[in-house]
């Protein structure tokens, strides 16, 4: 009995560890973003239910925010999309103000 009960106490401690927090470089190769040089990113964020979903926030000059659009393949004065990466179907959205960007990327 106490053998079954150490085990059971290993296996619940090993659930209770937190996941490794997101790299950014993890959510811009999820939604298919190229991140112009000049950007600094200063927060990521991942969930994961059934879906999964990132949330970066980036400082980024207002004169590049049209670059990242472009090389991430927004279509032009669009700032919201969906489409497919690595097989995955992934909405994206973009969010500015002023020189602070939010990407949002999510399944469904």
């Amino acid at each position: 009995m106490k053998t079954l009960l150490a085990v059971l106490a290993l296996l619940l401690a090993g659930c209770a560890t937190t996941p490794p927090s997101p790299t950014p470089e993890d959510a811009f190769r999820f939604g298919g973003i190229s991140m112009p040089s000049s950007g600094k990113v200063l927060e990521t964020q991942y969930d994961r239910g059934i879906d999964s979903r990132y949330v970066v926030i980036l400082t980024l000059p207002a004169e590049d925010v049209p670059k990242l659009l472009e090389a991430s393949n927004f279509a032009p004065g669009d700032l919201e999309d969906d489409r497919v990466v690595d097989g995955r179907h992934v909405y994206r959205k973009v969010t500015v103000e002023g020189t602070t960007v939010r990407l949002e990327m999510f399944t469904t």
